[in-house]
């Protein structure tokens, strides 16, 4: 991939230029709201329903959200971006900046994932929120990454039960059940959780982090990654990614999250 680019306040940084970005407590104590879309082709995948989370994130922390100002900024980024195929981050900050950043996309994983568990607390203060205040997740993932493991699980502190990856949305397979926690626990609404919803049945329990050893395999899905089969949940449990169950799953949603239409995707079987 060329050079990134970045966008400030509606302004197009070009390649070799340096991005000032103002000082303020969104950047200073991380308080501002953000979200994470992938673009095909230099179109954003279901932009409505990103922009639908970020404005109630936004509500959740009384921040102001313009959002036909971040809609169209969004699109004119979205056209000039160096890669057509791309993460695109949108930040919002206390103060009402905008700063829309190109991301690199992970690389493809055919060996699947390997995931550790981290005992973590969600904020009730911030449940259901994008904010910036991510140092937690942050620090999962680098402790993933000492131990070996692609990423982290949080795995709530007080019940050991299964919440959500630090970027990401965890799912797994029980027979041909695809099963993900409630969203009582706290976790991000996540809008490929909805996608793949939409493609099979997804069956909603709560467990144990212990529980998984009992699974018949796994996924870490977002709308980034699309989706990324897991190997190992370590200390825990291992799993063949060549599963067929979740090997239609994860095909069926790739169909889908390209379309940002269920129509658009095969379903499989619940």
């Amino acid at each position: 991939m060329s050079e990134m680019r970045v966008m400030v306040d509606g302004v197009l940084v070009h390649a070799g230029d340096t991005a000032c970005i103002p000082l303020d407590d969104g950047l200073v104590r991380g308080d501002g709201v953000f979200e994470g879309l992938r673009l095909y082709g230099h179109a954003a995948r279901t932009p409505e329903a990103h922009l639908d989370r970020m404005e109630r994130s936004a509500d959740m922390v009384r921040l102001p959200f313009d959002r036909a100002l971040i809609r169209d900024e969004m699109q004119r980024f979205s056209e000039v971006t160096s890669a057509a195929d791309c993460a695109l981050r949108v930040m919002l900050t206390r103060s009402g900046h905008r700063v829309l950043r190109e991301e690199a996309l992970f690389p493809p994983a055919p060996e699947g994932w390997s995931v550790l568990p981290v005992a973590h607390r969600i904020t009730p203060l911030l449940i259901a929120s994008k904010t910036l205040s991510y140092a937690a997740n942050m620090q999962a993932a680098r402790l993933a990454a000492e131990a070996g493991a692609d990423t982290a699980l949080l795995v709530d502190a007080d019940s050991d039960g299964v919440l959500e990856c630090p970027v990401a949305s965890f799912v797994w397979l029980e027979g041909d059940d695809l099963v993900a926690p409630s969203l009582d626990t706290g976790i991000l609404d996540s809008i490929t959780r909805r996608l793949i919803a939409e493609v099979t049945t997804l069956h909603v329990r709560d467990r144990s982090v212990q529980d998984l050893a009992d699974a018949d395999g796994a996924l870490v899905i977002s709308t980034v990654l699309e989706s990324r089969a897991v190997r190992e949940v370590q200390g825990i449990a291992t799993y063949d990614v060549a599963n067929r169950r979740l090997t239609e799953i994860a095909t069926a949603l790739a169909e889908v999250c390209a379309t940002g239409d269920p129509e658009g995707g095969r379903a499989v079987p619940a």
